[in-house]
């Protein structure tokens, strides 16, 4: 098991690795850095030494061979150091530094979310194929067609909505944007409070398009199992339908859920843009599409890289359970 779980470790590290130094060289090569720290419609015209400078610190001047300053950005990641950001940010803010500050919060939002949506897909999956035909089935399985047809933006204003109008019934409700009260004391549990009730919406919105993808993935899964001949064999010898399937059928239906995990992460994220950009947090997301609009080339990579990182963690995890229901995969 331990050989298994090395290998593939091994392997999607490289895999991480050359994605991210693709990304560079795509995110150098195409983007434009040096029109957005220097427009052209600037009232006054920057002294050409400034601005070979200004590019050469930061490592994006488009007169510097392309493989140059990918070699000098190589050189940097194996000392941890990935650069600093190239927007009209002329303070040059490492991007570690700004990976390190908005991680925890983009983590908070996909982990727990995926999680939950995790759990509830795989169990409305099971009960959907078991009671394959029932109004619960069809009913899940038109929530389910429902919430994958909607965009992301759309889910986040109905559960908006539906806060809305919670808090006009009731005068209670959850923060609608912001998980940060500047009103209250950094560090006080009212301030932890209000941080905890500004999770639960966006939580809801990644947890619920989890489970809705989760569970049709499940069932289908699910109805295989049914249909295989050692769970027939099992009925024969005595078994219910409960029985055989907690202790013969459950495991080899979780089987195909351990790859599907590893892409599942890497969406969860995808979709975690909307939400940051529609809660007001100051996640990786937001730092994502504003690196690509202001053109900051290492901080567009830096993104990449912590995908990449993000999704290698999940398969690896994804391959450790797939280990441990199916020996046959070590």
């Amino acid at each position: 098991m331990l050989r298994f779980i090395s290998l593939r470790v091994l392997t999607y590290a490289i895999l991480a690795f050359v994605a991210t130094s693709f990304a560079y060289l795509l995110a150098a090569g195409l983007m434009h850095p040096e029109a957005v720290l220097y427009p052209p419609m600037a009232t006054e015209p920057v002294p050409a030494a400034t601005a070979q400078q200004y590019l050469d610190v930061r490592n994006v001047n488009p007169d510097t061979p392309l493989f140059q300053r990918y070699a000098n950005w190589l050189g940097g990641l194996l000392r941890g150091d990935l650069g600093v950001t190239t927007g009209t940010n002329k303070s040059m803010v490492p991007v570690t530094e700004e990976l390190a500050n908005r991680i925890p919060i983009s983590l908070r939002l996909v982990v727990i979310g995926t999680v939950i949506g995790t759990a509830l897909g795989v169990l409305i999956g099971m009960v959907s194929a078991v009671r394959r035909g029932s109004w619960d089935d069809r009913l899940t399985t038109l929530g389910a067609f429902v919430i994958l047809a909607l965009p992301t933006p759309v889910i986040i204003l109905i559960v908006q909505q539906i806060n809305q109008g919670f808090m006009d019934l009731t005068g209670w409700g959850l923060p609608a944007i912001n998980p940060i009260n500047p009103l209250l004391e950094p560090g006080s549990w009212e301030a932890i409070s209000y941080q905890i009730k500004a999770l639960v919406m966006p939580t809801i919105v990644i947890a619920v398009t989890a489970a809705a993808s989760y569970s049709r993935y499940m069932k289908v899964t699910t109805l295989d199992v049914l249909g295989s001949d050692y769970l027939r064999t099992a009925r024969a010898k005595g078994l219910t339908r409960r029985r055989a399937m907690n202790r013969h059928g459950l495991r080899m239906a979780l089987i195909p859920m351990g790859q599907y995990f590893a892409f599942a992460v890497g969406a969860a994220f995808s979709g975690s843009l909307f939400v940051e950009l529609m809660f007001n947090w100051q996640g990786i997301g937001r730092f994502a599409i504003s690196s690509i609009s202001l053109a900051d080339v290492n901080g567009t990579v830096g993104v990449v890289l912590y995908t990449a990182v993000l999704t290698l963690l999940s398969a690896t995890l994804a391959d450790i359970l797939q280990g441990a229901l199916d020996p046959r995969v070590r």
